[in-house]
């Protein structure tokens, strides 16, 4: 879809996507105790995991859930890239990962870097059908713009 089509129907797409986000929001906020904080600094780092160069073409919503994120080459990150990217405080950064640490998301190697784990990845499954919701939502917005 062109930039101009999504301008010209801007305001029932942008509706329907504060609409779709704001029920995401909601559902990122409760699987992390509330703390949207800690949801921002966990999909950044689970972003670095997961990244999209080795995201494959065919991968269903079944291998993604089936799949280990230590078959990965997680892309190198740490507490101040986090919050040089985020613009979350480095000691606020800092106690959302210890946090993250200590439910099993996250881990530290050796030169500091984290990445998501496992356990983050089927503890947050019910977010990822919650991402899948957003995103058939958004594919409803767009058809619906271009056929209008």
């Amino acid at each position: 879809m062109s930039e101009e089509t999504l301008r010209r129907n801007f305001g029932k797409l942008h509706a329907m996507h504060v609409a779709a986000l704001t029920r995401h929001l909601v559902e990122c906020r409760r699987f992390c105790d509330g703390d949207l904080d800690m949801f921002l600094v966990m999909t950044i780092i689970g972003e670095r995991t997961f990244p999209v160069r080795n995201a494959p073409e065919a991968m269903s919503h079944a291998d993604f859930l089936e799949g280990s994120v230590s078959s990965l080459e997680p892309a190198a990150i740490n507490l101040q890239s986090v919050s040089d990217y985020s613009g979350i405080p480095r000691e606020t950064v800092r106690r959302k990962v210890e946090a993250l640490i200590a439910k099993g998301w996250v881990v530290r190697d050796e030169r500091k870097f984290v990445t998501a784990t496992d356990k983050a990845k089927d503890n947050l499954a019910g977010l990822t059908d919650s991402t899948l919701r957003y995103l058939r939502d958004m594919e409803i917005a767009l058809e619906a713009s271009r056929a209008g």
